[in-house]
C-alpha cells in the first residue's frame, strides 16, 4: 500500500513539474527542492527502498547532467535538478532507464516537429515533460516489475 502511495505522489509531482516546465519553460525551486527532501524522507522510510541506491541514482544522475550542461550548454539547471529528483525516485539502475527513456521520447519529438516543419533545427523546446515522461514510465515498469531483466545481467 505504501509503495501505491509513493508511486502515486511521484507521478503527481512529476506532472507538476511537467505542465509548469511546458507551459513557463522553467523547473521551480520551489517544487524540486520539497519534492527532493520528501522523496528522501519517503526513501528513509521505505522497507523496499534502498537508500543507498536511491542517493546512488539521485547524485548520478545529476552528475551526467552538469557535466552535460558543461558540455553542450543547452541544459538548464532545472533539468540538472529534475535529473536528481528522478534519480531519488528511481534509484540505481532505474533511473538511468528513465533518463534515457525521457532523452529518447524527447528526441523522437524533437524529429517530429522539425520534419513537420513546426520547430526549427536550432529552435528550444521544455526538456523537463520528456524527462518526467520516462520517469513516468520507468517507475510504473518497476512497480508491475517490467523490468526484471535488468536484476539478472
Amino acid at each position: 500500500m505504501f509503495d501505491i502511495f509513493r508511486l502515486v505522489l511521484y507521478i503527481i509531482i512529476l506532472i507538476i513539474i511537467a505542465v509548469i516546465d511546458f507551459k513557463k519553460g522553467i523547473i521551480p525551486n520551489g517544487i524540486v527542492y520539497p519534492a527532493v527532501i520528501a522523496v528522501i524522507l519517503l526513501n528513509l522510510v521505505s522497507a523496499g527502498t534502498s537508500s543507498i541506491m536511491t542517493l546512488i541514482g539521485g547524485v548520478s544522475l545529476a552528475g551526467f547532467f552538469l557535466i552535460a550542461s558543461l558540455l553542450l550548454k543547452n541544459i538548464g539547471m532545472g533539468d540538472i535538478k529534475l535529473a536528481l529528483l528522478i534519480g531519488l525516485m528511481a534509484g540505481f539502475p532505474e533511473g538511468i532507464i528513465a533518463i534515457f527513456s525521457g532523452i529518447f521520447i524527447g528526441g523522437l519529438v524533437a524529429i517530429v516537429l522539425v520534419l513537420g516543419k513546426i520547430k526549427e533545427r536550432k529552435d528550444t523546446m521544455p526538456y523537463g515533460p520528456f524527462l518526467a515522461a520516462g520517469a513516468m514510465f520507468t517507475l510504473i515498469g518497476h512497480q508491475f516489475l517490467l523490468f526484471g531483466f535488468l536484476y539478472t545481467l
